[in-house]
């Protein structure tokens, strides 16, 4: 009786804990889903494309090269850049982020796309051009200031075997969307 109510009382809390964690989690749906509005001068400037020109959208496919390849072999890894995990992490929005879940249109191609800094936007995605404070309560992020500036080093630091110095202001000017 005892291990009986022992089970039952464990598979409540796994169940309640499941459904919390899980069905209340944004995913990452991918910057495409935001290329609609974000190309639209009356919504969101030209932000969209700012990105897709940029060397954020192209961080993927900077692993696909010899010399990604080259690079994660002399740091000890023993698989092509673009299938080890220590490139992934920065290299593509959310992987390797604990619990992260990603929608069907979500494609690592896209490389550090809008919700790298913008966070994973499944849920605040159509509210967010209406009602930024309530896309905020979704996930939205905004981060200005040093709250970016750590962001961005969580990648652009030393840990990265291509790493340059580091210049915060003029690297935000380069992909400065908010035209």
């Amino acid at each position: 009786m005892k291990n009986a109510v022992t089970f039952i009382a464990v598979a409540v809390a796994f169940t309640a804990l499941t459904a919390f964690t899980f069905q209340g989690s944004n995913e990452y749906i991918g910057s495409k889903s935001c290329k609609a509005c974000h190309s639209n001068k009356k919504m969101g400037g030209t932000a969209y494309k700012t990105w897709s020109k940029g060397p954020h959208a192209k961080a993927f496919k900077t692993l696909q090269t010899a010399e990604a390849d080259k690079i994660a072999k002399e740091a000890g890894h023993s698989t092509k850049a673009a299938e080890t995990d220590a490139c992934l992490s920065c290299h593509v929005t959310g992987m390797l982020e604990k619990g992260a879940k990603f929608g069907k249109k979500f494609k690592k191609e896209e490389g550090v796309g809008c919700e790298a800094c913008h966070g994973p936007a499944s849920k605040y995605k159509t509210k967010h051009a209406k009602d930024v404070e309530g896309a905020a309560k979704l996930g939205l992020k905004s981060p200005t200031g040093k709250d970016a500036e750590a962001l961005c080093v969580t990648c652009h630091n030393e840990k990265s075997p291509t790493y340059k110095k580091f210049d915060f202001a003029k690297r935000m000017k380069e992909i400065d969307h908010s035209k």
